[in-house]
């Protein structure tokens, strides 16, 4: 393959994992003719595309992504922490994940109440060693549960179905669909729950360590002063070539890693 310093990069919203990595590498390696010009970055949701805009449009490559149930826009540098700006974007899971606990948990009271206790909404509904089914207005509660807690994974479930390879987002939805059809309210709400629980601690870690790197690069400073024939100049530290010679005055912060080869000085490594 030859290769091409030509790239395009993206934002990839709902990338957390190595398995939507795996996704998008099956979506997208037919789009652009080989998965080697791929390349993911987790912790920034990044995705780099090692083509030109003339031999892929970009257009091509969002329509691609929004097949996997994810979203892709244009990368843009953004002010660390904004990157999701809307409340949406920034809580929408977790609204979501919470949503569907409190109606899991009201779906389950309201059940005990109407059938006299515990047993009643604990009994296999489904299978008929309960008294009595599951009222209407319980379930509906239980579908509301169902829903919130679904509702990041059923497009990447459908995703998989049309694509005849399951994953784990498939294999969760064909659970709750099981679950509903015998009936079993109560167990189809609580593995969407903590299906959903799984998911938003998964982003959550993500986006800790994400938030930690950004605040890493927030105190590395913007510019090197490179000494080259003789002479000192400010330049970006992307441009400093290994073997090349910076100059770190007192009190200055240390822009890259390397080694001491002329003068003494101590530092604050905090």
């Amino acid at each position: 393959m030859a290769v091409t310093t030509e790239k395009q990069e993206f934002r990839i919203h709902g990338m957390d994992c190595a398995e939507e990595v795996a996704i998008l590498k099956r979506e997208l390696g037919p789009v652009v003719r080989d998965e080697n010009r791929l390349a993911f970055d987790i912790l920034n949701g990044k995705m780099i595309v090692l083509a030109s805009t003339k031999e892929i449009q970009p257009d091509v490559v969002v329509k691609a992504v929004g097949r996997t149930g994810m979203r892709a826009e244009a990368w843009r540098e953004v002010q660390p922490g904004a990157a999701e700006s809307g409340f949406w974007q920034r809580r929408g899971r977790t609204t979501l994940t919470t949503l569907s606990g409190l109606a899991l948990f009201t779906g389950f009271g309201l059940h005990s109440w109407l059938s006299g206790g515990f047993a009643g909404a604990l009994g296999s509904e489904g299978m008929g060693l309960a008294e009595d089914g599951v009222p209407m207005p319980v379930a509906a509660v239980y579908l509301l549960s169902i829903i919130s807690g679904a509702w990041y994974v059923l497009p990447k479930a459908w995703y998989a179905l049309r694509r005849l390879r399951p994953d784990m987002n498939f294999l969760m939805t064909i659970a709750v669909i099981g679950a509903i059809a015998i009936g079993e309210w109560f167990e189809a709400a609580t593995v969407s729950f903590l299906f959903a629980v799984s998911l938003a601690l998964e982003a959550w870690s993500v986006g800790r360590a994400r938030r930690a790197v950004e605040a890493l690069m927030a105190i590395a400073p913007p510019s090197v002063r490179l000494i080259k024939d003789g002479r000192e100049r400010e330049v970006s530290p992307a441009d400093v070539l290994v073997g090349d010679k910076f100059l770190v005055k007192p009190g200055d912060r240390i822009a890259l890693d390397g080694t001491v080869v002329s003068g003494v000085s101590e530092v604050n490594q905090a």
